[in-house]
């Protein structure tokens, strides 16, 4: 091990040496953290004045620290992480000595302040879980945090030949997240789903509504999975029943039904092939500051006594782009997928498959940013071949509503020996109303569904509230 790399070790081991070393300070009346808190509170003016001292930026929201705004203590948790992170890497390109033994102390006493709340902030999953569970962690031990969300979904359809149908689906989830060792959690996602959703009645391959989960009216686990950090966050593993799909085809603007587009064609590429949640693991290795590489695999059949029958396997490159304070993700990603067919499903071989595709998502301004996927399977293996979608995320539309969203996306579908393709638009406007509750309304127009120009275009509105707990 270089000399580098065991100073950013000792830096770690001393943050967390730090953490055991006095729990009666992190109780001090001063660092107690409420529910809602304001810039001029004790802990957030010693975050700010640790940041400045080494020169940390981001932090803080420029609304919070002009007072204008209050955070959630997941907010604070994840500032204290972030400042953690860039002070380890301080000390291993200058020594440990580059940092004060007072200022690890008051990291030490904020994170113990804090400790449900970090939980999740140091989880690597947590950036693509984040817009889902919200910022309402509960503490239930000092090692177990919980929180959840509820979601519904009206439907109605128009022009939908022979009939019209409206429809009503609800989904609500109760996350557990345990602590099993310093770099170590286990997180359990008990889910629960009632209704089966407007595609029931509307014969199409874009899934205009991804919330109903199959088997529908009951509970399961949805993930429940256990994932180790090491050489400073650099090297992640998780396995357990997962979804590759929270790890790989991701998009900061189309990647959450929840709480932006309802469309599964807009959540992940509709030729992606991933499998159904079940037994599976990931490796995410990060490279640099800027690039990320990940290996996924997922059983093809969760019910198969060998689960390395008919799997499939996934690799991506990750490429981060920052332009000031613009960011953009870039997502190469291919695939292999082995899983068998089933009757009117997309795939109509048992070979093996290959496929490949791209995410990306681009910041034009502080309020407008883009997005595009493109992806490709072997058309001898499947119904379908190609499919890709663009659009657009805008951020406070109205001076006023300045956490409100607006969001308009554009897909096709290539079918092989199709007429035509299926094509779908979705625009929805989200309406804020707290940091608990959004609600959306949602408009589709499905252009040819299942790839048949016979078949009458169907105009689809929909009514979504989110309730965070």
């Amino acid at each position: 091990m270089n000399k580098t790399c065991m100073t950013s070790w000792l830096i770690m081991f001393l943050l967390a040496l730090a953490s055991f070393a006095d729990p009666v300070f992190a109780t001090h009346p001063d660092l107690v953290v409420p529910e809602k808190v304001s810039s001029t509170h004790k802990a957030c003016q010693e975050i700010m004045r640790i940041g400045k001292k080494y020169q940390v930026e981001g932090l803080f929201s420029k609304e919070f620290a002009l007072g204008q705004c209050q955070l959630a203590r997941l907010d604070v948790a994840v500032a204290v992480q972030l400042l953690t992170e860039k002070m380890a890497e301080k000390a291993a390109k200058e020594g440990a000595g580059a940092i004060d033994k007072e200022d690890l102390a008051m990291l030490s006493d904020l994170k113990e302040e804090l400790r449900g709340e970090m939980l999740l902030a140091q989880s690597r999953a947590f950036q693509t879980r984040y817009t889902e569970l919200g910022t309402n962690l509960h503490a239930l031990t000092k090692n177990i945090t919980l929180s959840g969300g509820m979601t519904g979904v009206l439907q109605g359809s128009f022009n939908n030949t022979p009939k019209d149908h409206s429809d009503a689906v609800g989904r609500a989830d109760l996350v557990f997240s345990f602590k099993v060792g310093e770099n170590t959690i286990a997180v359990i996602d008990v889910e629960s789903t009632g209704g089966y959703g407007i595609d029931a009645h509307i014969g199409n391959y874009s899934i205009l509504n991804n919330i109903p989960m199959a088997p529908t009216d009951t509970v399961r686990f949805r993930t429940a999975w256990v994932e180790h950090t090491a050489f400073d966050d650099r090297l992640v593993i998780t396995a357990g029943k997962i979804s590759l799909t929270d790890y790989f085809d991701n998009n900061s603007i189309a990647n959450n039904e929840t709480a932006q587009f309802l469309a599964g064609a807009f959540v992940n590429s509709m030729v992606l092939g991933a499998p159904s949640n079940g037994p599976g693991m990931r490796v995410t290795a990060k490279l640099g500051d800027q690039l990320t590489v990940s290996l996924g695999y997922g059983s093809g059949d969760a019910t198969a006594a060998n689960i390395l029958d008919h799997g499939y396997g996934i690799a991506e490159l990750d490429y981060k782009l920052k332009i000031g304070e613009l960011e953009g993700n870039y997502r190469f990603y291919g695939s292999l997928d082995g899983s068998l067919p089933v009757v009117d499903g997309i795939k109509s071989d048992k070979e093996n498959a290959w496929g490949a595709g791209l995410s990306i998502d681009q910041q034009l301004t502080g309020q407008l940013a883009l997005f595009g996927r493109f992806g490709w399977h072997d058309e001898d293996a499947y119904v379908t071949r190609s499919a890709w979608s663009a659009g657009f995320q805008y951020t406070g539309p109205i001076p006023q509503r300045k956490d409100d969203l607006v969001g308009f996306a554009y897909g096709q579908i290539l079918v092989n020996n199709a007429t035509a393709q299926e094509k779908l638009l979705e625009a929805y406007y989200k309406v804020t109303v707290s940091d608990q509750l959004a609600i959306s309304p949602h408009f589709q127009y499905l252009i040819n569904p299942l790839a048949d120009t016979g078949a009458d275009n169907v105009f689809v509105a929909s009514l979504r509230a989110q309730l965070i707990f």
